[in-house]
């Protein structure tokens, strides 16, 4: 007789399914996280841009004595110099949009970006674009910046600006 056993080496299925349903778990944990900080860091690429705009048109007002109307254009046809179309973020998720204001607050679409007829006040606005991933962020659906410094954000919870709550989640 032989009395010698086999001694067998690797993992029984048993052991590698309750690995897998392990790692499943962490994972579906994990993910939604990271999904989390994914959107959180591009929207830093549209705060970055916004600050970048505010730093331009405050520029531009000591140059001209007055705000830029609009973000493409030269310094004489009151603009603030880029390429016509549309101005993006860094990595084209978020698309910024310059208004001009009246001292109310109201726009001020009589302005010239001159000394002659200046603009006075500016609202510096970056939206999602639809189609890009930061669509999706319900947690901060547009940021906003004006020329007093003044930051406001809006949710899909809160659709308009001005919530503080909202301002501290985003900014």
């Amino acid at each position: 007789m032989n009395n010698k056993k086999t001694v067998q080496t690797g993992f029984s299925l048993l052991e590698l399914m309750i690995t897998v349903a392990v790692l499943g778990i962490i994972s579906s944990i994990a993910y939604p996280s990271y999904m989390k900080q994914v959107q959180k860091s591009k929207r830093t690429s549209a705060k970055v841009e916004l600050m970048r705009i505010a730093q331009l048109q405050e520029s531009y007002y000591v140059q001209n004595l007055s705000y830029a109307k609009a973000l493409s254009g030269n310094a004489a046809a009151g603009g603030l110099g880029f390429a016509s179309g549309d101005v993006f973020s860094e990595g084209g998720d978020y698309k910024m949009i310059l208004e001009p204001l009246k001292a109310n607050g109201d726009s001020d679409a009589a302005c010239t970006g001159t000394s002659a007829t200046s603009c006075i006040a500016y609202r510096i606005s970056a939206t999602p674009v639809s189609g890009k991933p930061q669509a999706h962020d319900g947690s901060c659906t547009g940021l906003r910046l004006t020329n007093t410094g003044a930051k406001s954000a809006k949710s899909t919870t809160h659709t308009s600006y001005g919530t503080a709550s909202v301002r501290d989640e985003c900014w």
